[in-house]
């Protein structure tokens, strides 16, 4: 990633007790292989600043020797909105997928 380009740097939320939590570097950039899957769910509610929000999987990543996914979410409209984050179903829940081609309505 880089800075001149404004649309490749996530937003980073404050974190609260039971946010999602941000994958870490090692899983993202460390030595080894990783696999990148396609999502077979998109849609999710995610808890980011403390809140529940809609969002949407781009992407799921599994580093070699690893048991952890990571789940690349966007949260929102902007282009910064999004980050990877350590799936766990307490944090990350499939929801059903919304009429509209968009995303959620609410965004």
């Amino acid at each position: 990633m880089t800075s001149a380009v404004p649309f490749s740097q996530p937003r980073h939320p404050d974190h609260h007790t039971g946010d999602a939590v941000r994958a870490p570097r090692e899983l993202m950039s460390g030595p080894g292989r990783y696999w990148n899957a396609e999502p077979r769910w998109r849609w999710v509610q995610i808890r980011i600043a403390g809140r529940w929000r809609p969002g949407r999987v781009e992407r799921w990543r599994l580093h070699h020797g690893s048991t952890h996914w990571v789940a690349l979410v966007r949260w929102g409209p902007d282009t910064l909105d999004w980050s990877w984050y350590l799936y766990d179903p307490a944090t990350i829940r499939q929801v059903p997928e919304p009429a509209g081609p968009n995303g959620p309505a609410d965004w």
